[in-house]
């Protein structure tokens, strides 16, 4: 029947399909694809011969160009594009990207990569979604409106994991537990806010090998206590080191919200600045920042081709943190202080605006001290042109609803820790007056404690 069933369509200029919204199919080679699901595996001997004939008739008839799909599949049991479709051995190197808080942020980039890889068979990029997001993206995909234009992702294409174990456990799987699909990735891209920063070593630690590089992409001081973290979660498996190859940081300048499930809406921006917080070719037990060219050059390699995405490398990560701290300080600040104001009120408004100038200064003065404590030169310092770059982005903003804001208004839990009260702190400890950023971050804190927003 197989075999009927794959001369019948190999005549046509189209490919056969029976599509359901979870089918997931394995390619075999660039022109033939085998569904793998776990209904086949009631049927183990049909599918040996049908991965027979698959590769028989490609020989015969493979400048037609067809694939069949008889079976729906979920993510979980998807075998690697690199994968013997019999024995289940891998053959050669599958790159894996995995995109852990896939919310605004990390949808966003995440479906970029996606979007640059899409015709890439040696390449995957895995989502983790929680709760009604993963409910509803396996059913309708993932849609994101843009500034620099509309895409989707289907959700026959989307692969979706609702939990970490789940999405190393597709990979373990796809090998049979041999060749290089270990469960780990080359890339692990975590966008989650700095609230749930203690989360991070537990959740993504199983996705990490020692050839792993991980992205952080998050608002705020959190490198030093990231790292701590990592190592001391190491320590209680009595393993050493942060147990990946490099540490990323990256301040994603965008105006970026999920509307709904699987719904994102970025109205403005995009860019994006990433640096090194730590490398084990440069020095495994050095914490500072320090990097290899191969560190620079693996970020590049990643970005480049994603050409919606204005991307940018900071040899030092200290100075990108504070880059972003020049926006997110005054403006993320004043609007959570006023009880949720969207940022077109605050630079339209004359007081309002005079206060974020005022909050940029002192935000630069802290920043400058910080860096030169840590050995920059003048010529790395922040300046004047980084006060007017972020004012004249939130001049055209329009109406944007920062991330503190919304969780203001829906009474999650805000990121103050690391994003406000650090840099106050951060201060202190320079000598560096800050009275108009002091009390903003008062008045924050005031809110979250009395919605506990903890």
């Amino acid at each position: 029947f197989y075999f009927v069933l794959l001369l019948s369509c190999s005549s046509s200029p189209h490919p056969l399909l029976i599509p359901h919204p979870h089918s997931t199919m394995v390619r075999i080679n660039r022109k033939m694809q085998l569904p793998v699901s776990r209904h086949s595996r009631l049927f183990p001997i049909a599918h040996v011969i049908l991965a027979v004939s698959l590769n028989l008739v490609s020989n015969i008839g493979l400048r037609h160009g067809f694939c069949v799909s008889a079976f729906s599949a979920s993510p979980t049991d998807i075998i690697s594009s690199s994968t013997n479709p019999i024995t289940g051995a891998a053959s050669s190197k599958t790159k894996r990207i995995a995109i852990v808080g896939a919310g605004a942020v990390g949808s966003y980039y995440g479906g970029r990569i996606w979007e640059s890889v899409r015709s890439q068979s040696d390449t995957n990029v895995m989502f983790h979604l929680r709760n009604e997001n993963y409910d509803h993206c396996i059913k309708y995909g993932i849609d994101v409106s843009s500034y620099h234009g509309d895409f989707s992702i289907p959700a026959e294409e989307l692969l979706a994991f609702p939990t970490i174990d789940d999405m190393t456990q597709s990979v373990n799987d796809s090998s049979g537990g041999g060749g290089d699909a270990d469960g780990t990735f080359d890339w692990v891209i975590c966008a989650l806010k700095s609230t749930s920063l203690e989360e991070v070593p537990k959740l993504c630690g199983s996705l990490l090998s020692p050839e792993t590089r991980l992205l952080v992409l998050m608002n705020g001081l959190i490198e030093e206590d990231l790292i701590k973290m990592m190592r001391k979660q190491r320590e209680l498996k009595g393993l050493e080191g942060v147990g990946c190859k490099a540490i990323y940081g990256g301040m994603a300048l965008i105006c970026s919200n999920r509307l709904s499930p699987g719904k994102i809406s970025h109205t403005f921006g995009g860019k994006l600045l990433c640096g090194v917080a730590y490398s084990a070719d440069a020095n495994a037990n050095d914490d500072s920042g320090k990097w290899v060219e191969s560190d620079k050059q693996a970020i590049l390699d990643l970005f480049e081709p994603v050409t919606p995405v204005p991307f940018e490398f900071d040899p030092n990560l200290r100075r990108g943190r504070w880059w972003k701290n020049v926006w997110n300080l005054p403006f993320s600040g004043i609007s959570v202080s006023m009880g949720g104001i969207t940022v077109d009120r605050i630079v339209n408004d004359p007081s309002l605006r005079k206060l974020a100038y005022k909050v940029i200064d002192e935000t630069i003065a802290i920043a400058n001290a910080d860096l030169m404590k840590h050995g920059c030169s003048e010529d790395e310092l922040l300046g004047e042109e980084t006060k007017y770059e972020m004012m004249t982005l939130s001049d055209n903003m329009g109406p944007y609803k920062p991330s503190t804001m919304l969780d203001l208004h829906a009474r999650k839990p805000m990121e103050v820790k690391y994003l406000f009260r650090r840099a106050v702190d951060r201060a202190d400890d320079l000598g560096v007056d800050c009275p108009h950023l002091e009390s903003l971050v008062c008045q924050i804190e005031a809110h979250q404690r009395h919605h506990n927003l903890f």
